[in-house]
């Protein structure tokens, strides 16, 4: 059975980080163990939260516990939010021991360093990114800003986006998936069901038969925004995505290596359109109507808690979503 060493956030109520991640991961057949980062209350949503972070160095001390009792034989390493520098160093190491045991274990890497233009974590994360993590990930699914801020280039077109992704590649990664792209030669138009468009885009390099030969497969799906307020939906999917394009058992039946990805993005996106979709479910049954606006110190706890993802009334959403999105290559 595969075994995924998670190490993001948690929280004691809710579902981001690890709570949003560990759940899935078991319904689609991984054992997971998590290691937290930060253990909070709540998510940062709400007006008041109460915990601590996870210093580093209590990070690494955890884990050489699990590798003194021979706990350590993971064939996929996770991670998430770190929100300081000394962390991206300590998941190095445990990456590097791991790797050292299992030299092809899969390492799913989300750079959480912020959105809409404002960064959640130190400057100086982004270029341990580059330096430190990137180069070892399998597989890295940054948002449109954190792909910017990771290639040092602003992504306003697809072919900016090409260029961008391709970036990626040259410093070793072979699958980049980059969510909830909005573009001026792509206009977010309005969906069939009624909102915005959004677009999910995802490329492999991959090796052909010709010795030293590359090719990359950029593929784009389409998908709606749904207007509300949602928190862990980047950690849900990547668990997902982790799922679907890396579990020992295929989980996706694509007719040659350069779908797998793009098929395991359309199954990852067709479960987080059932959930996100009962969440508002939920809210609307509740009597409640978030304002985006709003600011945080003005948002009831009775209003952020009915806008957590629903993510236990949706298992079978997980286990066997409908497919509704069709990757377009490119």
């Amino acid at each position: 059975m595969p075994r995924v060493l998670s190490i993001q956030s948690h929280v004691v109520s809710g579902y981001v980080g690890n709570k949003a991640a560990t759940f899935p991961l078991q319904l689609l057949g991984f054992d997971v163990d998590a290691i937290n980062t930060v253990q909070f209350s709540n998510h940062t949503g709400f007006n008041v939260w109460k915990g601590q972070r996870t210093d580093p160095a209590s990070v690494l001390d955890l884990f050489e516990g699990l590798r003194l009792n021979g706990l350590d034989n993971y064939t996929h390493l996770l991670t998430g939010y770190m929100g300081n520098p000394e962390s991206i160093t300590v998941v190095r190491s445990i990456l590097d021991q791991l790797r050292a045991r299992h030299p092809h274990m899969c390492y799913v890497l989300d750079p959480v360093l912020g959105d809409d233009g404002h960064l959640y974590v130190p400057e100086s994360m982004i270029g341990l990114y580059k330096r430190t993590l990137l180069p070892l990930a399998h597989l890295v699914t940054p948002n449109q800003f954190e792909l910017e801020r990771l290639t040092d280039t602003t992504v306003r077109t697809e072919a900016d986006l090409r260029r961008a992704v391709a970036h990626l590649h040259d410093l070793g990664v072979p699958n980049v998936v980059v969510t909830s792209c909005e573009l001026e030669d792509r206009p977010a138009a309005t969906s069939d069901q009624g909102g915005r468009q959004l677009h999910l885009f995802g490329s492999q390099r991959i090796v052909t038969e010709e010795e030293g030969s590359t090719k990359d497969t950029l593929f784009r799906i389409d998908f709606p925004k749904l207007d509300g307020y949602f928190t862990g939906t980047g950690d849900l999917f990547c668990a997902l995505l982790l799922a679907h394009f890396t579990g020992h058992e295929a989980r996706v039946a694509a007719p040659d290596e350069s779908e797998r990805l793009a098929l395991a993005c359309a199954t990852a996106l067709s479960t987080m359109a059932a959930v996100m979709r009962r969440t508002l479910d939920a809210q609307r049954a509740a009597g409640v109507e978030f304002q985006p606006d709003l600011p945080r110190s003005r948002r009831p706890a009775e209003l952020v808690r009915h806008c957590e993802l629903s993510l236990i009334r949706s298992k079978g959403d997980i286990e066997s979503p409908e497919l509704r999105y069709q990757p377009v290559h490119l």
